[in-house]
């Protein structure tokens, strides 16, 4: 099976001329999605009513842990070819095994959320899994834990759980950019908002308030009741 790579920026912004290999593929793949929205409460004669404003849409999380094992000399074979070796061993044999310290390469991965002396900022990454791409982005949180040592305290294996954010692409986000004035919307009325004010804010045009009134049969532009939730729709073109 190939193993999992991590290509990214080291001199040039989107010239991924770096690359990091893992030791071992990780087990499973999380990925997160969530959503911000804004909840609001009125109340009407008839009782409470709740409101949802979309907010935003936050980049996609991937999470995954990368094991590392230097055991008996540098990583070679699976992951467990180094716990294999030392079955039925005494324990004066153990005593003797040797590792090299697993610091060089989780710094490695490390080094994926430090400023970048030519970039000025951590580098941007691709995830590759044989030709498959499983993200584009950045890594935004790392943990390490070291978990076996030598005798003289050099750590010799460990996992690194790692989260990376989504960067949307160009092409992604011209599919993803949704226009106030292209589809239809819900609009909860603040106080102090006009008609006016309102189609400035959705349609960039103080003018365009009529399509407004005519779409929530306000005959009285004056009124605005705060807490009534209007529907904006969209222009004709």
């Amino acid at each position: 099976m190939q193993k999992l790579k991590i290509l990214y920026e080291k001199r040039q912004a989107n010239a991924f001329s770096g690359e990091l290999q893992a030791l071992f593929n990780p087990s499973q793949l999380v990925y997160e999605q969530s959503v911000d929205w804004n909840f609001e409460s009125t109340h009407s004669p008839s009782g409470p009513t709740h409101t949802f404003e979309f907010e935003s849409s936050n980049p996609a999380a991937l999470t995954l842990d990368l094991f590392f094992d230097t055991y008996e000399g540098p990583p070679a074979g699976g992951a467990l070819s180094g716990l294999g070796r030392l079955a039925g061993r005494a324990p004066a044999e153990l005593e003797a095994s040797t590792g090299t310290d697993v610091v060089q390469y989780t710094d490695q991965f490390a080094g994926l959320a430090r400023v970048n002396r030519e970039l000025h900022r951590p580098p941007f990454c691709k995830l590759m899994w044989g030709e498959y791409q499983l993200l584009h982005g950045v890594l935004t949180q790392l943990h390490q834990t070291f978990t076996h040592f030598m005798a003289d305290g050099t750590p010799v294996r460990a996992t690194l759980s790692c989260t990376f954010r989504h960067r949307p692409t160009a092409q992604e986000l011209r599919a993803r950019e949704v226009h106030s004035a292209d589809v239809a919307s819900k609009r909860v009325v603040r106080r102090g908002d006009t008609l006016s004010s309102i189609a400035y804010e959705e349609y960039n045009d103080a003018s365009l308030w009529r399509p407004i009134a005519r779409a929530n049969g306000i005959e009285a532009p004056g009124r605005l009741e705060p807490g009534r939730v209007l529907t904006i729709p969209p222009l004709s073109k």
